[in-house]
């Protein structure tokens, strides 16, 4: 059966009835049960006798536009000419296939002729089977042309029509095919009478009657022109078109609507209009299988106020949501900048209680799912960060239980960034995909579009879990700030791993066929009949959406438009509508609808709007009591501003349906009676709090367990979040609004909310209401009455200022601070956080210098000139005192109070700054601070003193045992100390700088990648890339494979180019010896710098402009280092000398060690060259510093001073000695499992095997260095040896070759009797 191709009349289909039992489909179509959408309409749709089945309905749409096509064809046709008016049914032959049987290719062999209804019939038994309509044609015999008018063209098209809707309806027959012949008139005559009888009736009532769609009576009256009618068809066009829409869209065009849709008003708005290429766009990027997308998909969608952008992301965030995506959205909203990090905190809040959702739920599937991610969470955060991080996630603590205390835990924004990306990441590795919109980008504060940006380029550098992330930013384009424009570029130019794929969509205004698309959808009818209506509607409203949707939702309220049952439709006066006076603009359009409102609703609109875009129902419940709330309460007018349009529920929050209509009801609201309302709402709710505790007014216990704003159930979070909002409703009344007598009141409010704000890291919402509170105290600053409430204030509004990076306002307030307090003691907060803005901005001469002026106010025995006598004067004071207290003393914390620890915070300010100019004030201070804290209590800020005083043992008196003693002192102490900012400074400057020379290298690296990732917890990103680079260093020294160490560089140094600049150009520089070992000539480290930095010459003459001598010192030495392993010595010695012009080349860090080496190396290969006895003596000089340093640093010193020995042996020509040596060091250095320094070694002991003529063990060397070489990822270097040496590596033995040597000339190092000689003073061996 379903390889059967059959043709047959119409009026055969007609007759089988095969319309109610069968599908029709098109080509290309396919079949979808419509009957569960019928089951809802105003008419049943059951076979009621009078052919009105639903399927039966649909074909015959179907069959009906296959025949209106064919028609219209034969009307155009240029060759064939048909008396179209005489065309019956029996005239149209369709040819149909059964569902998936024929195909072109297989030819007309199995088409079936049928020409009765019982062969159908007989052909078609399976009552189920679907039909293709392939094809119509018409068979009727040709005449000559005749010219007959549209009208009458239409009439007999609309009779045939009809005839298909009626089917065996007599009646209906009788009406158009009464000028038939045959067997078939007699069939139908004796109905005739009857059916004369009803034509008193119009034919649409008629046909309303006889239970068809109302859809289907309107078109077959207004195509036959046989009823009433004020919209007749009068275009072929307009037929086939509104058959077609009755195809395609049944539910809207075809069937009857619900009952609702005739009792209740229309609201525009709900739809989805104009945006469908739009639409198909985002569709198409959101559902690309994994395999083929490689980026996070990033998605900017920009466009005026009211284009539709928020409507688009939903419309597409319901239709992912279907395909397990879990679709995150957050809008932000103007003037509330300041609370941009709550809007952040409740999206990603909303994100983990969807994972504590599926983990109590009955679905299997969503349980395994949300247990996998809670493990993969907790294989990412340790218990610190997620403690610190429930303060921004709060239901974090749902899905994991806290294990450690959070009340003594603080986030800052870069330790925020660290734990928000590894949580995201966390989700998105286990599979599901993540969907997140946010709206209003415009109005977000630049810390968290910052925080978006980072945790977007941390998941961009995963390759999988980026694949399952769509980020959709929306922003209006006409308010677009420098930091937005920053944000949605970020990730265009990409480099390295990040990758990201960005589409930017920009929302244009509604075409009219746009206005048209939605007229037609909501009012059901064909594009005939609402043409003209939505022409006006666009003209009127300049196609803005918003403005369109308002002015038509606008015309339906005031009954412009409205139903008319008679003729089952929404209708209008067209002429009315087209001299009807409109506003000019949508904001004004919105005025007008809202002054219509009842007194009672609008008060409503205008206390919600007082919150913003949105507001907690549960906040309106405890405003139900307030004396300006609407009678009956807010609930009583929610539903009918719901039903309006105006506003929206969405979940536990009451939004307007747009931010323009918020806007608009806001700046509705007279300016002394909008202050007034502020006022009167927020000491209402004010009274719900502990904000004045002398309150009499409702229990505050029961207040807050009436409110519910929050996912976590703690009444302290509650109290906290209604004092917020009792206080942002004070401050937007204003200071103007108060007396002198109640502003401190106010301030005080404004003290406790930025508090509240503070404890949970949010500083900008923190510094917003320390501002106003300093501004509520206006004229009363600083009077006796106010000063501790002035300075509290003050001094939070700095360190708020400082954790968000706004130097300049840290100085405003610090400075107002120093210029009014009262005694100095309460200036130290202000006096630390405004040295640490002046370091930040590069001011470190200007730092210390107002850093030493505080100390010495606090009696700190510092001398106006740091001469080399007074440091070592100081720091045998200070060993003197020390030697009193025991070890376990000084290590163990003692109670000190809050002036000890903000002066150790201040010294640590101070020291920072002197690190960076090299400052002789800097062992001073150390000296003095850790006096200090010996009289007066250790405490954590302690710690940088300690390593400070301990590093200058080293420094100054090279005394390894004192830099140990005080080094284990502060490793103690910051082992006991909390982890916050100032210990992982500590811990940097400890293992960085003190600590490496008394362990192993590998322990220290391990060290600094521990610091590194405790920097990254805390938010301390600098001091993370600064210990980085330090990391990344003594790997090279280590002697790590250098194509991974090269991968290292290659994944920091993007971050430390954006979080530590400093930290990034020392690496660049060593990221360039790495490449210059290995041989990489493609590799550009600077590249990461955008520009900015172009090479080393560029650093050197920005160094060197600035007075950066460390920085200029780096340069050099890296010069030095890669003309050492290229065996140049002669410049490397020059690179050197300049090196160590700078003081800083004297400081004890990690590659003084391998500075001092090969400069022993250099010294004694230079004298054995004949360059004189300076060489030997230099040597000399860097031996007995190497013996020094190999006492108390033997797991770092001892091959190398073991080489340097066999180095100078071999220059004092003891041969016996020297090849000891050398073999010694080459055995220790493969002990240490330092293979460089063993192909070092190995290449020296070669170099001097071949001086003194043993060329076949000189060989033997030269081979095990280069092997040593390449595994040590040193290519280049190898293959200057294989060539400067002649290594024949493909014999697999070594051939000396003496290419270069002529005749009878001997070799180097050979006398013409063939006696070996020393080059250095020609002495016989």
């Amino acid at each position: 059966m379903g390889g059967t191709v059959i043709t047959c009349t119409f009026q055969t289909l007609l007759d089988s009835g095969c319309l109610s039992r069968h599908v029709f489909l098109f080509d290309q179509e396919a079949y979808h049960d419509s009957t569960g959408i019928l089951g809802h309409s105003h008419h049943d749709g059951s076979d009621d006798g009078k052919n009105n089945s639903p399927l039966q309905i649909q074909n015959a749409v179907k069959l009906s536009l296959a025949l209106a096509r064919t028609f219209v064809q034969c009307l155009n046709g240029t060759k064939n000419n048909y008396a179209l008016t005489s065309l019956r049914l029996d005239d149209f032959v369709v040819k149909m296939r059964g569902k998936d049987g024929y195909t072109e290719e297989e030819g007309d062999e199995h088409l079936l002729s049928i020409s009765s209804v019982d062969q159908f019939n007989a052909i078609s038994s399976n009552s189920c089977i679907q039909w293709i309509i392939m094809d119509v044609k018409c068979c009727c015999a040709q005449t000559s042309s005749v010219n007959m008018n549209t009208a009458t063209l239409m009439q007999h098209l609309g009779k045939l029509i009809y005839a298909i809707f009626s089917q065996n309806d007599a009646s209906a027959s009788e009406t158009h095919f009464s000028n038939g012949d045959g067997a078939r008139a007699s069939k139908i005559c004796a109905a005739a009478h009857k059916a004369r009888r009803r034509m008193s009736k119009s034919l649409f009532e008629h046909l309303i009657e006889s239970g068809k769609p109302i859809s289907v009576c309107r078109f077959l009256n207004d195509l036959t022109g046989k009823g009433k009618t004020s919209h007749p068809i009068i275009s072929f066009d307009d037929v086939i078109r509104d058959l077609e829409q009755m195809n395609s869209q049944p539910h809207i065009f075809l069937f009857n609507p619900e009952d609702t849709f005739y009792t209740l008003n229309l609201n525009f708005g709900q739809g989805y209009y104009g945006r469908s290429k739009e639409l198909a766009k985002l569709l198409e990027i959101t559902t690309v299988p994994n395999e083929i997308n490689v980026g996070l998909e990033i998605i900017f969608i920009s466009g005026i106020a009211g284009s539709g952008k928020s409507h688009l992301i939903s419309a597409v965030g319901r239709f992912i949501s279907n395909l397990g995506y879990m679709v995150l959205t957050a809008k932000f909203e103007r003037g509330m900048e300041y609370n941009s990090r709550e809007i952040v905190s409740a999206l990603f809040d909303r994100m983990v209680t969807s994972l504590v959702e599926m983990k109590e739920s009955d679905n299997k599937s969503d349980i395994d799912y949300s247990r996998r991610v809670t493990q993969a969470i907790s294989n990412a955060l340790d218990a610190y960060s997620l403690s610190s991080l429930a303060d921004f996630v709060p239901s974090i603590q749902r899905l994991i239980p806290p294990k450690v205390a959070r009340d003594s835990l603080s986030c800052s924004s870069w330790q925020l960034v660290f734990s928000l990306s590894k949580l995201l990441f966390s989700v998105l590795s286990q599979e599901r995909k993540i969907f997140i919109a946010l709206d209003d980008l415009q109005w977000a504060d630049p810390t968290m579009l910052g925080l978006m940006s980072e945790v977007l380029t941390t998941i961009c550098q995963h390759p999988e879990e980026r694949r399952r992330l769509v980020f959709v930013g929306m922003y209006r384009d006409d308010e677009v700030t420098s930091d937005l424009l920053q944000f949605t570029t970020r990730f265009e130019n990409q480099e390295g791993n990040i990758s990201a794929n960005v589409t930017n969509t920009k929302l244009s205004t509604f075409s009219q066929d746009d206005v048209v698309e939605m007229a037609m959808s909501e009012f059901r009818l064909p594009r005939r009949l609402v043409s003209e209506l939505a022409g006006v509607v666009h003209k009127k409203a300049h196609g803005h959406p918003l403005f369109v949707v308002q002015l038509l939702n606008s015309l339906v309220l005031d009954s412009t438009i409205a139903y008319t049952p008679s003729v089952y439709r929404y209708d209008w006066d067209q002429d009315k509508i087209c001299i009807l006076q409109t506003p000019d603009s949508v904001a004004s359009l919105i005025v007008s609808n809202l002054a219509s409102l009842p007194a009672e609703s609008l008060q409503y609109l205008r206390i919600i709007s007082c919150f913003g875009i949105q507001v907690q129902f549960s906040l309106l419940e405890l405003l139900n009591d307030f004396r300006q709330a609407p009678r009956g309460g807010f609930e009583s007018y929610q539903c009918g501003l719901v039903d309006q349009g105006i506003i929206e529920n969405v979940g536990p929050l009451v939004a307007f349906a747009h931010d323009l209509i918020q806007e608009q009801v806001y700046e509705g609201i007279p300016v002394k009676e909008r202050r007034q309302l502020h006022l009167d709402i927020g000491i209402y709710l004010g009274s719900k709090t502990s904000l004045d505790t002398s309150s009499q007014n409702k229990p505050i216990d029961a207040a807050i367990e009436q409110l519910y704003l929050s996912d976590v159930s703690d009444t302290e979070d509650t109290e906290s979040s209604l004092v917020s909002i009792a206080t942002s409703q004070i401050n937007n009344a204003g200071p103007e609004c108060f007396t002198d007598r109640r502003s401190p009141r106010f301030a005080r409010w404004n003290l406790r909310a930025g508090k509240d704000a503070a404890e949970l890291s949010s500083f900008r919402t923190a510094l917003h209401y320390y501002k106003n509170g300093i501004a509520f105290l206006g004229e009363a600053l600083w009077l006796d009455a106010t000063y501790d409430l002035c300075l509290k204030l003050h001094d939070n509004a700095a360190f708020s200022s400082s954790s968000l990076g706004e130097i300049n306002q840290v100085s405003m307030y610090a400075n107002a601070i120093i210029a009014n307090v009262t005694s100095f003691q309460d200036s130290l907060v202000a006096q630390r956080l405004l040295i640490g803005s002046l370091s930040a901005s590069g001011q470190y001469q200007e730092a210390v210098a107002r850093g030493l002026a505080a100390l010495r106010q606090l009696k700190f025995d510092i001398p106006a000139t740091p001469s080399a006598m007074a440091v070592i004067q100081s720091m045998k004071q200070t060993e003197i005192e020390a030697s009193e207290y025991k070890f376990s003393k000084m290590a163990d914390y003692q109670r000190v109070d809050s002036k000890t620890k903000n002066i150790m915070k201040l010294v640590e300010a101070i020291s920072s700054s002197c690190y960076h100019i090299a400052s002789p004030f800097l062992p001073l201070i150390a000296c003095e601070s850790v006096r200090f804290s010996l009289r007066n209590g250790f405490c954590d800020e302690s710690a940088t003193a300690v390593v400070v005083f301990a590093y200058f043992q080293l420094f100054l008196k090279q005394s390894f045992d004192q830099a140990h003693h005080w080094g284990s002192i502060a490793k103690s102490m910051l082992e006991r100390a909390s982890t916050d900012g100032l210990v992982v400074k500590a811990r940097m400057k400890l293992f960085s700088f003190v600590w490496f020379w008394h362990i192993p290298w590998q322990e220290s690296i391990n060290h600094l990648q521990d610091t590194y990732d405790l920097s990254l917890k805390v938010g301390e990103t600098e001091c993370a890339y600064m210990t980085m680079c330090v990391k990344l260093k003594f790997s090279f020294f280590r002697g790590e494979q250098l194509s991974s160490l090269s991968r290292s560089f290659d994944k920091y140094l993007q971050e430390m180019a954006r979080f530590s600049i400093g930290s990034a150009i020392f690496s660049a520089l060593d990221k360039e010896m790495v490449d210059e070992l290995v041989g990489d000539k493609s590799s550009n480290p600077y590249s990461v710098f955008k520009g900015e930095v172009c090479d080393k010459e560029s650093i050197l003459a920005d160094a060197e402009s600035k007075a950066h001598f460390q920085m200029v010192e780096a340069v050099h030495l890296q010069n030095f280092f890669v003309l050492f392993w290229k065996g140049d010595y002669v410049e490397a010695e020059r690179a050197s000398a300049i090196a160590m012009s700078f003081p800083s080349s004297k400081m004890p860090k990690g590659q003084l060690v391998f500075h001092t080496f090969y400069r022993g190396i250099i010294a004694f290969n230079l004298y054995r060259d004949g360059r004189g006895e300076k060489w030997l003596n230099d040597g000399k000089e860097m031996l007995v510093q190497m013996e020094i340093w190999a006492i108390n640093s033997k797991p770092i010193v001892e091959n190398k001073l073991i080489l340097m020995e066999a180095e100078h042996y071999a220059s004092m020509c003891n041969v016996v000695a020297a090849k000891e040596s050398y073999k010694l060091a080459i055995k220790v250095a493969r002990d240490y499992g330092f293979i460089h320094e063993q192909g070092l070694a190995c290449e020296c002991f070669g170099q001097y095997l071949s001086s003194i003529v043993e060329v076949g063990e000189a060989e033997r060397y030269f081979m095990d260095a280069y092997t040593c070489y390449i595994q040590w990822g040193a290519v280049a270097k190898a293959n200057t040896l294989r060539e400067d040496h002649g290594l024949d590596l493909s014999t697999g033995g070594i051939g000396f070759v003496q290419a270069n040597m002529s005749g009878t000339s001997d070799p180097p190092g050979v006398n013409a009797k063939g006696t070996a000689f020393c080059r250095a003073c020609n002495c016989t061996q």
